[in-house]
This record gives structure tokens, sequence and C-alpha cells, in this order.
């Protein structure tokens, strides 16, 4: 067993987003329980979809961010655990098996060799691994295995959950942070930190889906017994819907976004022909329109719709998990727009609720509910790891339970 490292006192957690870059400071007091003890906050800016699109405005607003947070906590950041949003995030399920000599006892080592070898066999050049969850460990055909370690046999086999991205796209993102003289301790999946923030240790168990409608992408990130079992996103995200507006009212897109949040919704009612909707023509300064709040709506809805059919789509190719699929976590910005949760239960049906991020002791009331949802994902994400029964080199979290799991694990094998 490999001793586990200590928690740092004082972490520093960086969520960089297409709309916001955000910061919280938390120390770990005696009693182990985390403060907030500093925040930051600033409008994104040459980020998109999560992806570094101009170093120096990058640069800039992260800086910005991290300095606020470590004015408040009255410290300076030297490293941060930092999410990482790209549409190139790849999960592969990966089958393997090795064989153990003269069927003795199995040991961490042949658990690291395996696991190992399924990270080699399944990173193209130029990848790197942000993750690897085993789903489940065979020891001679035995299905549902926790902990192989120390049982008797002559071939050991894993199934794993593998999620990969371009090591181009963590360059980026590693310059940036270079130029705010900080380094990464930790990176996670935006979708897999976003859904550890509002989906509950019991939902995990029974199966859900958490959907993240950011402001770049919508993202997908599936829980069955416990673990994390697919992760998938849509290159949609609410800030398509504020440039539908922003073209379809002339208008700029900081009033586009602004009426989106106050006035939008994904349900007419009669009264959207009669209220109207003052309006900035683009380009004419000083001269306004009014339009009916049905315009408004009408511009919405499609495209809202549009997103949420997509994540049907991914639901069909994944038939194994629809348990899973069936119990939806709404996230992110998206989740605030009026008629959300009706309109996704009407489309994809199931039961669907708005996931409300954990507290943290010294989190500010100022901000929307969501504002530091990843943030809290990703202080969830460091304590499972200090939680881990085994060398984080191979698992992100504890091995799922016995269960739902073992039929997946079966179809997976079968048909990948």
């Amino acid at each position: 067993m490999v001793k586990k490292k200590k928690l740092k006192s004082v972490l520093t957690l960086l969520d960089v987003g297409t709309s916001k870059v955000c910061c919280l400071v938390v120390r770990f007091g005696a009693d182990d329980v985390p403060e907030v003890i500093g925040t930051g906050y600033a409008p994104a800016r040459g980020i998109h979809a999560g992806a570094i699109v101009d170093l120096n405005e990058a640069t800039e607003c992260i800086r910005e961010a991290l300095n606020q947070a470590d004015t408040q906590a009255g410290r300076l950041t030297t490293s941060v655990i930092v999410n990482i949003s790209s549409t190139q995030l790849k999960g592969h399920h990966i089958q393997k098996e090795i064989e153990i000599n003269d069927g003795r006892a199995i040991t961490t080592s042949d658990v690291r060799r395996l696991v190992d070898g399924v990270i080699g066999s399944c990173l193209a050049q130029g990848d790197e691994v942000i993750h690897s969850f085993p789903l489940g460990y065979t020891v001679d055909g035995e299905q549902n295995i926790q902990d192989p370690r120390g049982l008797y046999g002559n071939r050991l086999g894993v199934h794993m959950h593998i999620i990969t991205l371009p090591e181009t796209q963590t360059r980026n993102l590693v310059a940036v942070l270079d130029r705010c003289h900080v380094s990464i301790d930790m990176k996670v999946a935006t979708p897999y930190a976003s859904a550890l923030a509002t989906v509950t240790e019991e939902e995990k168990d029974v199966g859900a889906t958490a959907i993240d409608f950011g402001a770049g992408t919508t993202s997908l990130a599936i829980f069955l017994d416990g673990g994390l079992v697919h992760l998938d996103l849509i290159p949609q995200g609410g800030e398509i819907l504020t440039k539908d507006i922003m073209r379809g009212l002339n208008t700029s897109f900081s009033v586009a976004e602004r009426l989106k949040t106050l006035h939008g919704a994904l349900f007419s009612s009669p009264r959207d022909e009669i209220d109207r909707l003052i309006v900035p023509v683009l380009g004419e300064e000083g001269t306004n329109i009014q339009v009916p709040q049905s315009d408004l709506i009408s511009i919405i809805i499609p495209r809202a719709e549009e997103i949420i059919e997509n994540v049907g789509h991914i639901f069909e190719k994944y038939p194994y998990f629809v348990v899973a699929t069936k119990h939806l976590v709404l996230n992110g910005g998206g989740s605030m727009l009026q008629g959300i949760k009706e309109k996704t239960i009407a489309i994809l049906g199931g039961t669907v609720r708005i996931g409300k991020p954990q507290t943290i002791r010294g989190l500010p009331t100022q901000y929307e509910p969501y504002t530091f949802s990843t943030c809290i994902g990703l202080l969830k994400y460091v304590m499972i790891k200090e939680k881990s029964l085994l060398n984080e080199k191979f698992t992100s979290q504890p091995t799922p339970k016995k269960g739902h799991i073992g039929k997946v694990m079966q179809w997976l094998i079968q048909n990948f």
C-alpha cells in the first residue's frame, strides 16, 4: 500500500472558463473542514470553449482573479488545481488482461503494470491522460472485483475509463500560468469537476447524468455505481444563445447577454406579446427600439432545443447507460434560464433537477449560486483523491461498487 500524502493546509482552486475566471483559496483547519479565505473573479478574455486563443488577454484575466484571491487570503499563490475545458477531451473504454506467474498473490506492482499497459495502449501520439478510472477488475474471469491485491490467480484483468486530451491544449494553459508565476498541482476535466459540485453520492450510486450548460460548451458526466463511466461535450453553450439574440435584435453582445439573463425563457405566454423590451441599436448611439418579449423568446427557444436534442443524440449512442440518463442534474449558468428544467423533461424525459452547488464555509453570497461551482468541484476532487485506496497513478477515485456496473462492463467488453 502506497503511503498517502497529507493534503496541503491551503489550496488554490482555479476555474478557467469561456465567460469567467474564478479562484478560491481554501484553508483546512484543525478539524479538516475547508474554509474559503480568498476569492477572485474576472470576466474571461482570450479564452473560447475552454481553450486559450489569446495568450496576453488570457494571462491578464487569470492574473486578475489570482491577485484578488491572494489579496483577500493574505498569501501568494505558487500552484493551483485547475480545470481543463476542451472540446477535444475524449473518453476511452479499454479492457486488458495480463498473466500472473505461477498463480501467486496479486501485488500492487501487478496492478500498476496492468494499468500502465492500458494507458499506453490508448494514448495517441501527442495526447496525455487527464484521468484514469478502473471500473472493475477480473481475476481468472471472475468479475466485479473491487481490489484484486492479495487474491491468487493466473490472469488479472481490468476495464478502465480513460480521459485524454492533446498535449497542446494544456501547454497553452501552462504557458499562461507560467506568466502568472504559478504551476499546476492537478488538472481536472471540467465536466467531472462541475458534476462533483452538484451530484450527490446517492445519485452517483443509483445512476445520474450531470449536464453542465456552460458558456462555450455543454458537457455531460455520467455516473453509475459511484463512478464516472462516461464524459462527453457539445461545442455549443449559452454564448451561442447570446450571439443569436445579438444578431436577431441588432444589438451588442453585452446587451444581448443582459436580455437573456433578465428576460429570457424557454416557454411563451400571452403576456410576451404585450411586455416590451428596450433594446439599444448596434452602431447607432442613443437610438433604442422597443420589441415584444416574444421576439426575444422566439430566438432563444429553437437554439436551446437544439442543444438539448444534441444531448439526446449522445444518449442514443450509449443505451447501456440508460439508468443514468433518466436522472439528470442540470448545472452551469444555462441552468438558470427560466423553463430549462421543463424543456429538458419534454425533450429527454426522466427526472430532472437543477443542481445546487455544495456550500463551503466562508463562500461569499453576493455571487450567483453557480459562479464558484467548478471550484467547489475541484476541491471535492482533491478530497476524493486523498481517500483513494490505490496509488493515484492508476486510480482517480475509489473503485465503483458491485452492481449495475458489472452488467455495463459485460456489454462494453462484448461491443468494444
